[in-house]
């Protein structure tokens, strides 16, 4: 087991109330997977084991539903999936939507007010279709990666949001641009929006209600589980709050500061498969059950 990972038995959490860890939650990219987005054997293997214990596994990605659906299904977790942010919440079998935190058509209006004439490239996610204002390389492929249905309109504005508002509004730019712009967007909402930026040239305007920590605790009032009996593992800004409220935050492989900050320990990426040696090492020690 790497160092990194040695002191787990000092932590707080189930351990030391004698309980152990019913719920893990896994993030996806750069958690669970690297740049090949391959899930490895080993990965599979201990995501299988903890459930054969009774534990509950579930995936918190900031991904949209159908493309995080491929990894659910794909690891055969047993617990509900968490998309969008924390914004959609469905069943990893069927893909049924259990909870959908949508945006009120003010917010919508004000985000595409203040987004209006930056630079990038702004898109609205409504259901299985993609809005954007120019077609553009990235535009095309990302909708085809997430399965969404691509539309080309004079103005994000007159998409029509009465009948049940967009999940997120994503802006794609490079990096520095898209720091401040989430830094802007933060501060000019406060609670009013969820603002994230789950990757470097990514940020996303969301329900307030959304939100990786707002679904998990409605999950965890579903399944009679506390948060100490959590094991959360994330990399990503996105994390932060996930991995400070969980029983036991780990932080893997070259996690954004502010997630290493709010974990309780530290591990390996996905190309050393992290995540497995910390699931088969809290399995050796019977930290895991239902």
């Amino acid at each position: 087991m790497s160092d990194e990972i040695s002191g787990l038995s000092e932590l707080r959490g189930g351990y030391g109330h004698g309980t152990g860890y019913r719920v893990v939650a896994l993030d996806i990219d750069g958690t669970i997977v690297g740049p090949d987005l391959v899930l490895s054997p080993r990965l599979r293997a201990a995501v299988a084991a903890t459930q054969s214990v009774g534990a509950t596994v579930l995936i918190a990605t900031g991904r949209i539903l159908g493309s995080a659906l491929v990894f659910a299904r794909s690891l055969k977790t047993n617990g509900p999936l968490v998309c969008y942010q924390g914004a959609v919440t469905a069943d990893p079998s069927s893909g049924q939507v259990l909870r959908h935190a949508r945006m009120n058509p003010e917010l919508v209006g004000e985000a595409l007010g203040l987004l209006d004439g930056g630079s990038g490239q702004v898109s609205m996610l409504l259901d299985d279709d993609m809005y954007v204002e120019a077609r553009s390389e990235w535009a095309e492929n990302y909708a085809l990666r997430m399965e969404q249905e691509l539309h080309v309109v004079d103005s994000l504005s007159d998409v029509d949001v009465s009948d049940g508002g967009p999940t997120l509004i994503l802006t794609v730019d490079e990096p520095g641009p898209t720091g401040l712009r989430a830094e802007r967007l933060t501060r000019h909402f406060g609670d009013r929006a969820l603002v994230t930026h789950s990757l470097p040239h990514f940020c996303e305007v969301a329900s307030p209600d959304a939100g990786k920590l707002k679904a998990l605790t409605a999950v965890l009032d579903g399944l009679g589980v506390t948060p100490d009996q959590v094991v959360a593992f994330g990399d990503g800004v996105g994390d932060v709050e996930m991995l400070g409220w969980a029983g036991l935050g780990i932080a893997v492989g070259d996690a954004h500061p502010a997630a290493r900050n709010s974990a309780d320990t530290l591990i390996p990426g996905p190309g050393a498969d992290g995540v497995a040696q910390a699931l088969e090492e809290l399995l050796s020690r019977n930290l895991l059950s239902a």
